[in-house]
């Protein structure tokens, strides 16, 4: 959960969590705890349900027959599944959804300065779908269980807004469900990477050397791979999509170097590793003309970055190629650019 830190927040970690988390979605956690509460009453209650066999006689008749109790018990607040919500919501109860608890674990944890994701409430969405289902089942006319369905789905549809992403939706249209432009841009680096005298280099030493528990050997296997700088926005779906890509920013830094401060973590702006990073992307862009063909130089060979990938329409040709860089080619509506031979 960006942004939202222990140190913070205190006592109140847990609600602004589940605040950030739920947001305008909050009739979702009405409906979980509203599920919860009746499966606790019919729990304590412990009211088993009959289970009456339907029966086709041998004249075609049907009647039903019960035959006393059955082979399961089935409780009547509906089964294994109540059950499942019920335990995991006591769980997070009494443990990370107690803020006296977290307040003294999650330090010792060392996450205070940041807590990522609220996964211990993804629960509250499956289990009030859940629920809500089980209740409109309960309807026994057919005709209202419809208008009662239309009607619970209208009024979550007026009261939960929707996420401005479904508004401008772009699905894959390959196997790997990434952008089309990332496995063509993927393969295009590989294929050139091969050609080059740093990669022959790299793949001879690591053949060379038998031991490969050692540091060497490690550095350079990795050497086998090209370490690239992509756009932002297909950045971290090459880092899933190939992990033969090595990627000169984590994902951190590249938040931060874009402006964005909720993952709680910063960096020191007046470090030599940072500038150089910041560097390479502003010469990509042309975002500072004050760089220098040496600075960009020295930077790119320090970091052993060996492709740019830019937006053709963005791509600060005209300065990459003078200071060393060989365009690969422009595919996909990026331009590939590889620094030194």
């Amino acid at each position: 959960m960006g942004g939202v830190t222990v140190r913070e927040y205190g006592l109140s970690f847990v609600r602004v969590c589940l605040q950030k988390y739920i947001g305008k979605s909050w009739p979702f956690l009405l409906i979980f705890l509203a599920g919860i509460a009746v499966s606790i009453l019919l729990s304590v209650r412990g009211k088993r349900r009959d289970n009456p066999l339907e029966v086709v006689t041998v004249d075609g008749n049907d009647r039903n027959m019960n035959y006393g109790e059955p082979d399961y018990e089935e409780d009547e607040n509906g089964g294994s599944t109540a059950k499942m919500f019920l335990s995991v919501f006591l769980i997070c109860a009494v443990t990370v959804c107690n803020p006296f608890l977290v307040r003294a674990l999650i330090p010792k944890l060392g996450m205070t300065a940041v807590y990522y994701r609220f996964f211990w409430v993804i629960p509250i969405t499956f289990g009030a779908a859940y629920y809500l289902t089980a209740a409109l089942i309960r309807v026994r006319n057919r005709v209202l269980r419809i208008l009662a369905a239309l009607a619970a789905a209208v009024a979550l549809a007026c009261i939960i807004p929707v996420n401005p992403g479904l508004l401008n939706l772009k699905l894959p249209t390959n196997v790997y469900k990434v952008d089309g432009a990332v496995p063509v841009l993927c393969e295009a680096i590989h294929a050139d990477f091969e050609t080059t005298a740093a990669y022959r280099k790299a793949l001879k030493r690591s053949e060379a050397n038998i031991d490969r528990n050692s540091e060497k050997w490690l550095r350079w296997q990795a050497g086998q791979y090209p370490l690239c700088v992509f756009p932002s926005q297909i950045e971290f779906a090459v880092r899933q999509y190939d992990p033969t890509i090595r990627l000169l920013f984590n994902r951190n830094l590249r938040l931060y170097y874009e402006g964005n401060r909720t993952t709680g973590i910063t960096y020191d702006e007046t470090k030599v590793r940072y500038q150089r990073r910041a560097l390479i992307l502003d010469a990509m862009y042309g975002r500072d003309e004050s760089i220098t063909t040496e600075s960009f130089q020295e930077a790119m060979e320090k970091t052993r970055t060996k492709y740019l990938v830019v937006e053709e329409n963005l791509a600060n040709g005209g300065f990459l190629t003078g200071a060393g860089c060989t365009q690969v080619g422009v595919t996909a509506g990026y331009t590939i650019f590889r620094y030194g031979d």
